[in-house]
C-alpha cells in the first residue's frame, strides 16, 4: 500500500478492535504512541487515521482528554440514506409510467419520517471498480439499491463487500444475500393463470432472464403454475443475446421490438389459436399485442395477453391490458423500512408485499 495510504491501515486496525470488543464505546483508544509503535507508522499516519474516524463518527477527540470511542459503527452515523437509481437522470414524472417516479418519491418520504437526510446517486457504473471508486468518499448509513445493478447474475456480488447497510428494491430474493423487497408474483400470477385457464388453450409465459426482477418472475410464474396443474411453455426472447449486448450502455432507448416480434412469429400460429401469452411485464406486454396486430391476430379473440406491472399506460392500450398491479412507492417505503432495521441490526430478511390483478379487455 501506498505511503499515503497507510493511515487506513491504521483505521483499519482500530475498527477491528472496536469491532472485538478489545475496546469498547466510551473507552479511549490506544494513545498515539502506542499505536505507532504497536504498527510502526508515523504519527502522522495515526493522527490522519484517527481524523478519518471522527468524520465517520466512530471517535471522539476532546482536547486535553484524548479520542474516545464514540460508536461501534454500527446504528445511524450520517443521518442519511442513499437510493442508488440510475434512471434518475432521465426521469420526467409521467401519470402514464410513475413505477420509478414513485420508487424515489416514496423513500424519500419514507426516509423523513426516520428524520433521517435523503440522497439520490444517479451515475451509472459498469465495474466493481469504478463503483468503489464512485462511493469510496460518500458518507451515508444504508443505502436502497435499483434491482438494475442485481442484473448481473453472476457478477453483481460486489454489491455485498461494497455496501455495509444495503436493500434492494423489485429485485429476485433468490439470489445473494442482500434482503430485497419485491412483488409477492406467485400471488399475481396465479390469478391470471385462472383467468387463463378459462380459454382451455396453450398458456406461453413472454419473457428474458438477463434483468433479476424477470428472473424472480419466472420463478414465481413456474411456482404458480405448478400448484394450479398448468402446463405452459417459456419464450425466452432474450436466449440469443448476450447480455452485453442486449443492454445497450443507452440501453433505456434500446428497443426489444424486434426480438419479441421474432419470438411471437414461431408461436402466434394456427394451431395455437386461443392461447394466452403471460408477459413478464406491461412494456413486453404492449409490444405482444402490437405484434399480433401486425400478424392480422385480434386480441383477445384470437390469443388473449397479460402484464405485470400495472403501468398506468396499460389502461390506454388497445385493448386495455390485464395487468398485475405493484405499488411501487410501497415497496420503496419497505425497502427503507427494512435498511433501518439492517443498520439497528434487528434483521435483515427480504420481504414480499401483496399484489393485485386489473382485469380488463385483453384476457
Amino acid at each position: 500500500m501506498a505511503k499515503d495510504k497507510i493511515y487506513l491501515q491504521v483505521a483499519a486496525f482500530l475498527r477491528e478492535c472496536i469491532s472485538e470488543g478489545k475496546m469498547k464505546v466510551g473507552e479511549a483508544i490506544y494513545s498515539e504512541n502506542l499505536l505507532c509503535e504497536k504498527l510502526g507508522v508515523s504519527r502522522t499516519s495515526v493522527r490522519k487515521a484517527i481524523r478519518l474516524m471522527v468524520e465517520d463518527n466512530i471517535l471522539e477527540t476532546y482536547p486535553g482528554k484524548g479520542t474516545f470511542i464514540k460508536s461501534d459503527g454500527s446504528g445511524i452515523l450520517h443521518n442519511r440514506f442513499c437510493l442508488i437509481n440510475h434512471y434518475t437522470r432521465i426521469l420526467q414524472y409521467d401519470v402514464t409510467d410513475s413505477y420509478y417516479s414513485d420508487i424515489i418519491f416514496g423513500a424519500e418520504a419514507q426516509t423523513r419520517e426516520f428524520n433521517l437526510d435523503f440522497s439520490v446517486f444517479s451515475k451509472e457504473f459498469h465495474t466493481p471498480d469504478e463503483a468503489k471508486e464512485l462511493f469510496k468518499n460518500m458518507k451515508y448509513d444504508g443505502v436502497i439499491i435499483d434491482s438494475g445493478f442485481q442484473t448481473l447474475k453472476n457478477n453483481y456480488c460486489f454489491l455485498e463487500e461494497l455496501f455495509k447497510n444495503a436493500v434492494i428494491v423489485d429485485g429476485n430474493p433468490e439470489e445473494g444475500t442482500i434482503p430485497v423487497t419485491a412483488p409477492d408474483a406467485e400471488m399475481g400470477f396465479s390469478r391470471l393463470l385462472e383467468l387463463a385457464a378459462q380459454r382451455k388453450a396453450p398458456v406461453f409465459f413472454i419473457t428474458q432472464e438477463h434483468n433479476s426482477s424477470h428472473r424472480w418472475r419466472k420463478i414465481c410464474f413456474e411456482r404458480a403454475a405448478k400448484k394450479a396443474g398448468i402446463q405452459y411453455t417459456i419464450v425466452d426472447y432474450g436466449k440469443n443475446i448476450r447480455y452485453d449486448n442486449f443492454f445497450h450502455l443507452d440501453f433505456n432507448h434500446f428497443d426489444h421490438h424486434p426480438l419479441i416480434h421474432e419470438q411471437l412469429r414461431e408461436i402466434a400460429v394456427p394451431e395455437n389459436h386461443g392461447a394466452t401469452f403471460i408477459c413478464c411485464n406491461d412494456y413486453v406486454a404492449i409490444k405482444v399485442i402490437s405484434s399480433l396486430r401486425r400478424f392480422g391476430y385480434r386480441v383477445p379473440d384470437d390469443f388473449a395477453v397479460s402484464g405485470f406491472g400495472g403501468i398506468g399506460f396499460s389502461a390506454y392500450s388497445n385493448p386495455a391490458l390485464t395487468t398485475v398491479k405493484i405499488d411501487s412507492d410501497l415497496l420503496s417505503r419497505n425497502a427503507v423500512k427494512i435498511l433501518m432495521d439492517v443498520v439497528e441490526k434487528r434483521r435483515s430478511v427480504s420481504e414480499l408485499l401483496p399484489v393485485g390483478v386489473i382485469k380488463r379487455e385483453s384476457l
